[in-house]
């Protein structure tokens, strides 16, 4: 039995342009051509919908042609109104963590790469409106990369962005590692710290049950709340880790 194409002879233009006037200014993927050829020519007619009924009138709608882990995907967006829409630019710098490129580990290290703003997985924009500061704790140290949370549901992983980074747009740009302050001593986190620092092997429950003593029984539940979802796998030096990245806003998913 012959396996079926992921393609369509005729792509349903109608049902695209339909929803996308519902979400104006959000992207929508339109149809999937197994060339590139093929998409970026429909995405250079839709603008001025030249052959494209569905697109008219002449600049009501934007496109672009993007690959796609099937072939190359067609995004457009109804842009047509008073109200301008967001640009959606073709680059985006981020900070990612790079353990360095020897057999062997070489140590943590951060640096900034620049990628396309548009998904390996779909082509659908990433989401470059998004990136946050992610503060994690390694080695005694605490470090900021970024983070991101994609809008067609797609996460990227750091290895995969740095791999991307090199293969089709710029080299690596070298950052400073920025080292974070840590926590304050009289901080939930700092407390628990300076506990775990001359107790060594202290347990995350240990940790929520000196915070009920010395009255943060708000951070100690919380960090019940997380050993439950570690399945009581956490140290209190972990359990200092989880409340101090809880005291920054950090962007949901996206990447890791």
């Amino acid at each position: 039995m012959k396996s079926r194409s992921v393609y369509r002879a005729h792509p349903d233009h109608a049902s695209a342009t339909a929803l996308a006037r519902e979400e104006r200014g959000h992207w929508v993927m339109a149809a999937l051509y197994p060339t590139s050829s093929s998409a970026k020519t429909v995405a250079r007619r839709v603008p001025i919908a030249e052959m494209m009924p569905a697109y008219e009138p002449a600049g009501a709608y934007e496109a672009y042609a993007a690959r796609h882990t099937d072939g190359t995907a067609l995004w457009v967006r109804y842009v047509a109104g008073d109200e301008p829409v967001p640009v959606l630019p073709d680059r985006m710098s981020v900070r990612i963590r790079h353990d360095g490129d020897g057999p062997g580990y070489s140590g943590i290290g951060i640096i900034t790469v620049t990628v396309s703003t548009r998904c390996p997985q779909c082509g659908g924009p990433r989401g470059f409106d998004t990136v946050r500061p992610h503060r994690f704790h390694h080695d005694g140290d605490w470090y900021v990369a970024d983070r991101w949370a994609n809008k067609c549901g797609h996460v990227d992983m750091y290895e995969a962005v740095l791999a991307e980074s090199r293969e089709v747009l710029l080299p690596l740009v070298p950052a400073p590692v920025p080292a974070l302050s840590p926590p304050a001593e009289d901080s939930p986190a700092g407390l628990i710290l300076t506990a775990a620092k001359k107790s060594r092997g202290m347990h995350a429950q240990q940790a929520a049950r000196m915070l009920d003593v010395l009255g943060h029984s708000e951070d100690a539940d919380r960090i019940r709340a997380e050993l439950r979802s570690r399945n009581g796998h956490m140290s209190a030096m972990q359990a200092a880790d989880f409340l101090h990245t809880l005291s920054s806003p950090v962007a949901e998913g996206g990447v890791q």
